[in-house]
This record gives C-alpha cells, sequence and structure tokens, in this order.
C-alpha cells in the first residue's frame, strides 16, 4: 500500500473520529449550558407558573423582533460591502437558536430555549415559515427513502430516520470541514500558495461545504427532537436558507481576490474542480444558469455581480419553497 493511499486512509480516518468527538462535546455543551441558563429563565411546570411564563413571552417578543432586525442588518450590510467576516458573523447568530431545540424543557424559551426569541418573526407567520420549506426536501426525501426499504424489511413498520440523517449529516460535515482546515494548513506549512489537493481536489471551498452540512444536519437533528415537553414552535429552514446564502456569497467574493492574486494557476484550478459540491455536468449546469443569467457569464466577477447572483438565487428558493410547502408532506 502506497504512502499516499496510507495517508489518505488516516487523514479520513482522523476526520470521522474528531468529527464524532466534537458532536458529542457539542451536545454535552448544550446539556452543560442549558442546565445553567434555567437558573436565568427557569421552566414552568406547574399552572400556577404559567402566568409567569406568559408574561416573560410577552416581553421578550419585542427583544425577538428587535434581535432579528439588527441580525439581518449585519448580513446585509455584511454582503453590500463585501466584509465577508460580518456577514458570516450575522449568519451564525441568525441561525444559534437551533440550539434551543435541545432544551427539552415545558416553557419553549426555558434554559437555552431561550435563544429562540430571536425567531420570533419566523415562527409567528405560517407564511414566513413556509419559505424556507424547501431546506427539508432533501431530509423528507432521504427518510422516505429509508422508511420505504425498511417497509420491505419489517412490513407494517412506520420508522421515522430522521434524528439518525441529522447526526449523519453533521459527522460528515464535521469531517469535510476538518479535511479542509487541516490540509490548508500543512499546504501554508509547505509555502504552497493555493491548496489543490486532498478534499480540495473535490471542492474549491471545502470549509464552507462542512459548514452547511453540519449546520443542515443540526436543523434536521433539532427537527427531529422533541423540542419541549409542552408547546415548541417547528424549527424554521429559512435561516439555514439565509446562512447558507451568506456563507456562498463569502465564497464568491474570496474567488474574486484569489482570480486576482494566483490569476492563472487559480483560473486553472477552477476549470477542474467544482465550486463547492460536486455533481453530474448537467445538473450542474442546471445550478448555474440562473448565475449566466443575471451576470452573462458562468462565474461572478465583480462584488455587485456577487450580491446580485446571491439575491437572485435567494429569491429563487424561496418561492420554490413556497411551491413545495404545499405540494409535500414535509411536516
Amino acid at each position: 500500500m502506497s504512502k499516499r493511499v496510507i495517508g489518505l486512509v488516516f487523514s479520513v480516518s482522523f476526520s470521522v473520529l474528531f468529527a464524532l468527538a466534537v458532536v458529542h462535546a457539542s451536545m454535552e455543551l448544550i446539556r452543560v449550558v442549558n442546565s445553567w441558563m434555567l437558573g436565568l429563565v427557569p421552566d414552568c411546570v406547574l399552572l400556577s407558573e404559567f402566568p409567569r411564563c406568559e408574561e416573560l413571552e410577552s416581553r421578550l417578543r419585542i427583544v425577538g423582533y428587535a434581535s432579528l432586525g439588527l441580525v439581518l442588518s449585519t448580513i446585509l450590510v455584511g454582503l453590500a460591502l463585501g466584509r465577508t467576516g460580518l456577514a458570516l458573523l450575522g449568519s451564525v447568530l441568525l441561525y444559534l437558536p437551533t440550539v434551543g431545540y435541545f432544551a427539552f424543557t415545558m416553557f419553549f424559551l426555558a434554559g437555552v430555549g431561550v435563544l429562540r426569541v430571536l425567531w420570533y418573526p419566523l415562527i409567528d407567520s405560517e407564511l414566513i415559515l413556509r419559505l424556507g420549506a424547501i431546506t427539508h426536501v432533501p431530509l423528507w426525501t432521504i427518510n422516505s427513502i429509508l422508511a420505504w426499504i425498511a417497509g420491505f424489511v419489517v412490513p407494517d413498520l412506520n420508522p421515522d430516520f430522521t434524528a439518525p440523517i441529522g447526526f449523519a449529516f453533521m459527522v460528515v460535515g464535521l469531517s469535510v470541514f476538518t479535511l479542509g482546515v487541516a490540509t490548508w494548513i500543512y499546504d501554508r506549512l509547505s509555502h504552497r500558495r493555493l491548496s489543490t489537493r486532498g478534499i480540495y481536489s473535490i471542492s474549491r471551498h471545502p470549509q464552507y461545504l462542512g459548514f452547511i452540512v453540519w449546520s443542515y444536519g443540526l436543523l434536521s437533528l433539532a427537527s427531529a427532537v422533541e423540542g419541549a415537553r409542552g408547546y415548541a414552535p417547528p424549527a424554521p429552514g429559512l435561516p439555514w436558507l439565509i446562512a447558507s446564502v451568506a456563507v456562498l456569497n463569502a465564497a464568491l467574493l474570496e474567488e474574486i481576490g484569489l482570480r486576482k492574486s494566483v490569476s492563472d494557476e487559480y483560473s486553472s484550478y477552477m476549470r477542474k474542480t467544482p465550486f463547492i459540491l460536486p455533481m453530474p455536468n448537467k445538473l450542474s449546469r442546471m445550478v448555474r444558469y440562473p448565475a449566466k443569467i443575471v451576470t452573462g457569464k458562468e462565474m461572478p466577477e465583480t462584488r455587485k455581480e456577487v450580491l446580485a447572483v446571491s439575491c437572485s438565487y435567494f429569491a429563487l428558493t424561496l418561492l420554490l419553497s413556497l411551491l413545495v410547502s404545499y405540494l409535500l408532506p414535509l411536516n
């Protein structure tokens, strides 16, 4: 067995083990933080405590609306000015309330669940909830296929694989992210200006791909767990959609800089390697077609073109979400 194969097996094995450890540590950290935050925002178990929770919910509602406005403004300013760090920070903050679905409390804002105040405007409106429906299509499709296969093995069985699917997405996403970071660090220590091998031969932005896949797994897991023993609003897909668009926008902006700093080498690399996710040529052309309509090019080359492409894809996914929400039983 060649050293290259041994190195590949070791890298992948280490990344998967590291990802499993991080997923476990993340769940344990949520549990610890939730226990601490229950002292600040206690649960409501007895009927006599419900009025207090209703009053707190009413007070926090305005905080939620104001906070969401501030976070969305941060993302928009970051995208408009080409400040990728600002846009990514806003995206992470927008996605953070997903953690609240692992509070397991009667009052859905108790403990770490209080993070969900940021999503009040989203969960208050059925229409806004529908705008993120397309994000649940991959999960629904995989779950339906696995349930169909399981039905052949054990008739009359009606299983739900949402939780293991979400966990698998999280492990895969963190593995890809870890491989990307390790390869990038190794190449910099080797004085390489551009990372093109290993995981970078499959995706030009493996760290961003890893984050998108991991965060989708967390959303799927949040949809699977019982968000509260009492009432919990559904996990909206729109925050994940916004965060993913912001991440892809950051990747496109980075490519503009890379084409300037390592022009010939990066142009050659772009022709051979997928932007974010490997896919068949016909499907790849279909995915890139809206960008070509907007800019007249295969890839945007200026900050304004990146913003225009990001907005067009976001609008398209919102329209598809409305259509999907009325056609498929995603809930």
